[in-house]
């Protein structure tokens, strides 16, 4: 991977991050991951997709890794110590990882910042970095790379967001693991309570349930409240979303990805259930008959849950109108999982699977996956590259028999033959973890 394309790799992630946890200037963190993860070159940032350092310390409940590391505990001498190191799926996850990170009560004072030194500068004093010129590396960093121009910011304005499903899906995500637990859903009530006029004039306590403030905060978050109506209660949603005409009663409907899905937990099971909603949702995205959905207040916490196309317990869905061509197209139902590979990705794409243009950039980003990588792997395909001939699992087993060979070599091999390294690499770990 290039300079450039590890900056725009890691910018598109902070970018879409950044908001959900209140920070208002991306430079200084996209020249973090560049210093240190040595352009993500370094062991832990290539094998363990922690690119930021990231120690575990006591409340860290994930994998860990322990490797040697310098601190700079006296100006002018590093002391080589070793320590536990979080261990992350992919760079995305890497990413959101640094801002989970950061919502330890110490670095509560870096939201609002638009300046990128001063936020180098306070995040140094808040203890993150021990490095006496770590501010003066970064900024070098974000001067000699134009980085400045993937600030959230400019002239004290927020960006104006597009108001698509993509967007809204994307706050959503970023709020993934708040819980009541640990005081971090306060945040998502708290964003819901600032947003005038409230809803029936009533504050929502921390203590409430939150399903719907939920996604009338991500609503407030991403500019959309003129297409997504705030309430704090499902049943009163139901009938805003009705009064704008936006409200499809079949709770048989195959949802889009952002459509509002509520829920009756008193439903039947027979006919179209018309009682009063108990809960509601965002879809995420929808394969194989079944829906994804993003929901706050699930266990006292922003997760997911997956739920069949017509199953039981749907009232309906909210069905916002979004900007022309932006809702993300739902993916052909293909009766498999939809976490597919890239690999898996490139060959439905080369069979016209999903179409072209937007219309493929929406199917393929409802998969989950890096359109930008599944574009280049498609091209470098049609352009006479390789195609790997064997599954990801297939290709995993016989890296474990030795037949890949170690190292760079394997990975260089893998390469050569087409395969996503990183994907028969995370396989590899699994069934070795087993």
């Amino acid at each position: 991977m290039t300079h450039q394309e590890f900056i725009k790799a890691i910018a598109g992630y902070v970018q879409k991050y950044a908001p959900g946890y209140e920070i208002k200037v991306c430079s200084p963190i996209i020249a973090q991951a560049i210093l240190e993860s040595g352009w993500g070159e370094s062991k832990l940032a290539k094998q363990y997709h922690n690119y930021f350092g990231l120690k575990c310390g006591s409340r860290w409940a994930g994998k860990s890794v322990n490797l040697k590391t310098q601190e700079e505990y006296t100006p002018g001498a590093l002391t080589e110590i070793r320590d536990n190191f979080r261990v992350y799926a992919s760079m995305e996850e890497g990413v959101k990882g640094y801002f989970e990170f950061i919502q330890l009560p110490r670095y509560q004072n870096l939201r609002g910042i638009q300046d990128p030194g001063e936020y180098l500068k306070t995040i140094r004093a808040d203890g993150y970095a021990t490095d006496l010129k770590y501010v003066e590396k970064n900024m070098r960093i974000i001067r000699q790379y134009g980085l400045t121009k993937y600030d959230a910011l400019k002239s004290g304005e927020e960006k104006t967001m597009a108001k698509t499903a993509e967007t809204l899906i994307a706050q959503a995500r970023a709020w993934i693991g708040c819980r009541e637990s640990d005081g971090s859903h306060k945040k998502i009530i708290d964003i819901y309570n600032s947003h005038r006029p409230l809803a029936r004039g009533y504050a929502v306590k921390y203590t409430d349930a939150w399903c719907a403030a939920f996604v009338s905060a991500c609503a407030i978050k991403t500019g959309m409240t003129d297409i997504i109506p705030t309430e704090c209660g499902c049943g009163e949603m139901v009938k805003l979303f009705q009064r704008l005409g936006e409200w499809d009663e079949n709770d048989a409907r195959v949802p889009n990805p952002g459509d509002i899905i509520f829920y009756d937990w008193q439903d039947s099971g027979s006919g179209d259930n018309t009682g009063n909603p108990d809960h509601v949702g965002i879809v995420e995205k929808v394969s194989g008959g079944m829906i994804t959905v993003i929901e706050g207040n699930k266990n006292n916490a922003v997760g997911r849950r997956t739920i069949r196309v017509n199953g039981r317990y749907i009232r309906g869905c909210g069905i916002p109108k979004y900007e022309r061509e932006s809702r993300v197209a739902v993916v052909p139902n293909t009766g498999k999982d939809a976490s597919l590979t890239i690999e898996q990705a490139v060959r439905d794409v080369i069979a016209g699977k999903y179409g072209n243009g937007d219309v493929r950039r929406r199917a393929v980003t409802a998969l989950g996956l890096d359109y930008a990588a599944v574009q280049k792997r498609v091209n470098e395909i049609l352009k006479g590259g390789t195609f790997p001939k064997k599954s990801v699992e297939e290709a995993a087993r016989e890296v474990i028999a030795g037949r890949w060979g170690n190292g760079e070599q394997r990975k260089r091999k893998l390469m050569e033959a087409g395969y996503d390294y990183a994907a028969v690499q995370k396989r590899v770990n699994e069934l070795i973890r087993r």
